[in-house]
C-alpha cells in the first residue's frame, strides 16, 4: 500500500488531568507540562503539490485532505491515510515527502484501499482513521465501524499489503460491537481513532469515546473513560485492554476525545485529546501515557469506574498558540533534530471542508 522503507525511530515525553467537578464551574487551570516541549512551527498542506501519479490514480477532481493517520517510512517519506469512506472518491492513502526544513510537503502518490477480493471498498464499507507500518512491511490501519441508520458494525483493525489490498482483520472483542438499542458497543464515529505499534507482534488501538455500556460521554462537569485495546498480530486476538480517562468538555465544546496514539521508545505512548468549540475552533493537547499499574479490563463487558486508568501527563497544549490547530488527528515521529531532540509531527483533518485546513504542526520533545 505504501513504499517500503524502514520505519522511523520512536521516542518519549509527559501531565495531569484537569480536576473534575460535580457542578458547573469555571474551567480549571490548565496543568503545566513537566516535560520540555517546544513548538517549532506549522505548515499548511491544503494545497500541496501533487505528482502526476496521484492524478492518474484518483482523477483530477479528487481532493487532497481528510488526513487522519500519518506514518514515517524513513527519510522524508511518509504515508498519510485519508478518512474518506468512499462517499464520492475512493478510500485511499497518500504517499508524501515532508521536508525537514518545514517547507510545504509534496503528495507523490496515491494508493487505493481495496478489500480482500482486490476491489475498492464500497461507500461506508470502511472509515479509515489511523495507519502504522509493521515489521514485515505490511500496514495495519483502523476503521471505525458504523452505528446508525440501521447499520451496526464493529470497528476493525485491518492488515493490508503494500499495494493497499486487505490481507486479514484482527478479532475485535464482541462487546465493542454496537447494538441497535445503543446500550452496548461503540458509539457512531467514536471508535478506534488511534493505532500504535507496541512491539513487532502487538498493536494497540485507542477509542475516541466511551463504549455505550461504560457510561455516558463526557460533559463540562465530568470526563469519561475510553478503552485502549492491545492485539497480537500472530494470533489476531485481543490480549489486553486498559481504561484511559478523558477530560471534561472544554467550556462550550460539543465534543472532546482521543484522536490518535503513537508509541514512544521507552514503553510510553503519546495521545491527542481534542475537541471543537463553536465560534473558537479546535482545542487540543498531547499527553504522554504509561500503562504501569493500570487495570487490565479485557473481557470486562462494562466498566464500573473503580478500575485504575493509565497514567497520563500533559506534554503540549495547543491553546498556547495564537491560532487554533484545526482538527488535529494524526501523529508521526519525524527525523530527529540536529541537537538530538525528537520531533513529533501533528497533522489535521480538514474534513474536505473549504473552511478548514490540512495543517502539519512540528513539536520538539526533550
Amino acid at each position: 500500500m505504501f513504499p517500503l522503507r524502514a520505519a522511523a525511530a520512536l521516542l518519549t515525553v509527559p501531565l495531569a488531568l484537569p480536576g473534575l467537578s460535580s457542578a458547573p464551574a469555571p474551567e480549571a487551570p490548565t496543568p503545566q507540562p513537566i516535560f520540555p516541549a517546544k513548538y517549532l512551527g506549522t505548515t499548511d498542506m491544503t494545497h500541496a503539490a501533487q505528482s502526476p501519479e496521484v492524478t492518474a490514480a484518483l482523477g483530477t477532481d479528487a481532493p487532497f485532505g481528510g488526513i487522519s493517520g500519518l506514518e514515517h517510512l524513513g527519510g522524508q517519506d511518509y504515508v498519510a491515510l485519508s478518512d474518506d469512506s468512499a462517499e464520492e472518491f475512493p478510500s485511499r492513502a497518500y504517499r508524501m515527502t515532508i521536508p525537514e526544513d518545514g517547507s510545504t510537503p509534496t503528495v507523490t502518490g496515491a494508493v487505493l484501499l481495496r478489500d480482500a477480493a482486490g476491489q475498492p471498498y464500497g461507500e461506508h464499507a470502511v472509515d479509515p482513521e489511523s495507519v502504522r507500518r509493521l515489521a514485515d512491511g505490511t500496514f495495519a490501519w483502523t476503521s471505525e465501524g458504523w452505528a446508525k441508520e440501521g447499520d451496526f458494525r464493529a470497528p476493525s483493525v485491518i492488515i493490508s499489503d503494500a499495494s493497499g489490498q486487505e490481507l486479514r482483520r484482527l478479532n475485535v472483542p464482541d462487546y465493542h460491537e454496537p447494538n441497535p438499542e445503543g446500550t452496548s458497543g461503540i458509539r457512531h464515529n467514536k471508535a478506534n481513532e488511534g493505532l500504535a505499534v507496541v512491539s513487532p507482534d502487538v498493536v494497540m488501538t485507542a477509542n475516541e469515546g466511551a463504549l455505550a455500556q461504560d457510561g455516558p460521554m463526557n460533559t463540562e462537569e465530568h470526563g469519561m473513560r475510553v478503552r485502549l485495546t492491545q492485539y497480537s498480530l500472530s494470533t489476531g486476538e485481543a490480549i489486553a485492554e486498559y481504561p484511559l480517562e478523558v477530560g471534561a468538555l472544554y467550556p462550550g465544546a460539543r465534543d472532546r476525545g482521543i484522536s490518535e496514539i503513537i508509541a514512544g521508545d521507552d514503553g510510553s505512548f503519546y495521545i491527542i485529546e481534542r475537541g471543537y468549540v463553536a465560534g473558537q475552533g479546535n482545542r487540543g493537547e498531547i499527553y504522554r501515557i504509561t500503562l504501569d499499574g493500570a487495570t487490565n479490563v479485557l473481557g470486562k463487558q462494562a466498566l464500573t469506574g473503580e478500575e485504575t486508568p493509565v497514567h497520563k501527563e500533559l506534554v503540549f497544549d495547543f491553546s498556547s498558540l495564537p491560532e487554533h490547530p484545526d482538527n488535529i488527528e494524526a501523529l508521526a515521529w519525524g527525523e530527529r533534530l540536529a541537537d538530538g531532540r525528537a520531533q513529533l509531527l501533528v497533522a489535521s483533518d480538514n474534513n474536505f471542508s473549504e473552511n478548514q485546513r490540512s495543517l502539519l504542526h512540528r513539536i520538539a520533545l526533550g
